[in-house]
């Protein structure tokens, strides 16, 4: 496997990580709510967002808001094809990294018809709260 590395969000980026949340969303989205509802392009903050590029290939993403007092990520999505390589993991434990260095608990949530719960789980996340619709989801504790 050839190492990942997140790079920022630029000006450009945009076509990709709106197709790439179509990519990986849509399906989970259809499941549980019957249809896709495509983000408006003016919800995309490129400032939040990184690319999980691998060489010159970008492979996915992740979207990280800092709040007061933890961070919470929007999204992480691998592209399919590159899904089960460990890119998302590393991207995570990057996000965790940098929240744990400054003290705050990484928050996320996971629709409940999405499997990517077991990989959350796998990288030390627990449920703290669930919904009809979502997982809330936050490292262990322990």
């Amino acid at each position: 496997m050839t190492k990942a590395a997140l790079r920022p969000a630029v000006p450009g980026d945009e076509p990709y990580l709106h197709w790439l949340e179509e990519a990986c969303m849509r399906n989970y989205a259809i499941a549980l709510w019957g249809s896709w509802q495509p983000r408006l392009a003016d919800a995309l903050i490129l400032g939040e967002h990184r690319i999980i590029a691998v060489g010159h290939e970008d492979v996915g993403c992740v979207s990280v808001t800092r709040r007061e007092d933890h961070f919470w990520v929007n999204k992480l999505y691998v592209a399919p094809g590159h899904q089960k390589c460990g890119y998302g993991a590393i991207a995570l434990r990057q996000v965790l990294v940098e929240a744990r260095a400054i003290g705050l608990p990484v928050q996320l949530s996971v629709l409940t018809t999405n499997p990517a719960v077991a990989f959350y789980r796998r990288e030390g996340l627990v449920i703290y709260e669930e919904t009809a619709e979502r997982r809330f989801m936050t490292p262990d504790a322990r």
